[in-house]
C-alpha cells in the first residue's frame, strides 16, 4: 500500500481473509453435501449388498442340494439297473428250466412210446401226459 492513499490495484489483509473464509464455508458446504450424498448412498447400497450375499449363499447350498441329489439318483439307477439285471437272468434260467425240462418229457415220451411200440395207446396217453405235465 502507499502510505496516505488507497490503491484499488492491492487486496487488504482483511479483505484477503474475508475471501479465504468465504471460500472455506463454500468448500465445506459442498463437503457437507458430498458426505450427505455418501451417507444416502451407503444407506442404500449396504442392504443391496446383504442381499446379494444372501443369494451368493444360497445358490451355493442349492448347487450343493442338486450335487447331492444326483449322487443319490445315480446310487438309485445303479441298484434298479441291478435289480433288472437279476431278474432277467432269473427269468432266463426260469425258461431255460423249462425248456430242458420239456425235453426230458419229450425223451421220456420217446422212451414210454418205443416200449409200447405197436400200441397207439401208449401214444396218446404219453402225449396227453406231456401236456398235463410240462404245458405246450
Amino acid at each position: 500500500m502507499i502510505p496516505g492513499g488507497k490503491n484499488n490495484d492491492q487486496i487488504s489483509r482483511v479483505e484477503l481473509l474475508e475471501m479465504q473464509l468465504k471460500v472455506r464455508e463454500d468448500f465445506q458446504g459442498e463437503i457437507d453435501s458430498i458426505k450427505e450424498d455418501l451417507v444416502s448412498i451407503n444407506e442404500r447400497l449396504l442392504p443391496l449388498g446383504k442381499w446379494l450375499e444372501n443369494i451368493e449363499n444360497h445358490t451355493a447350498k442349492m448347487a450343493e442340494t442338486l450335487e447331492k441329489q444326483n449322487d443319490t439318483q445315480d446310487q438309485i439307477m445303479g441298484k434298479l439297473y441291478e435289480q433288472e439285471m437279476k431278474i432277467q437272468e432269473i427269468q432266463s434260467n426260469n425258461s431255460f428250466k423249462k425248456e430242458k425240462l420239456r425235453v426230458k418229457g419229450a425223451v421220456l415220451i420217446s422212451i414210454i412210446s418205443l416200449f409200447g411200440a405197436g400200441s397207439g395207446i401208449g401214444m396218446i396217453v404219453g402225449k396227453r401226459l406231456t401236456e398235463l405235465l410240462f404245458g405246450n
